[in-house]
């Protein structure tokens, strides 16, 4: 365990997600598309990759132009969700 995971937890995380957001949303805005991508074997992408010791990948995120613009779903109205005063 590295010294910035045992002084502050867990944090980096958080702060790791919002940049990957971040960083996905400027692609949006550039006509890119992306997905986000933490579901692998971590151990052969690093080798793959050929990430040096001490680094850990946690997320890959794909990038490229995509072959047809996205489609929004159906919104759920906000009374479905919403709650005033009560449950």
């Amino acid at each position: 365990m590295d010294q910035a995971t045992t002084k502050f937890g867990d944090w980096f995380m958080f702060d790791l997600g919002i940049a990957i957001q971040t960083l996905c949303l400027t692609a949006y805005d550039l006509g890119l598309g992306t997905v986000i991508a933490g579901l692998f074997d971590h151990n052969r992408a690093k080798e793959v990759l050929e990430v040096p010791e001490g680094y850990e990948l946690v997320a890959l995120i794909p990038l490229g132009y995509p072959a047809h613009g996205p489609t929004a779903p159906t919104r759920r109205g906000i009374s479905e969700f919403a709650h005033y005063d009560k449950f």
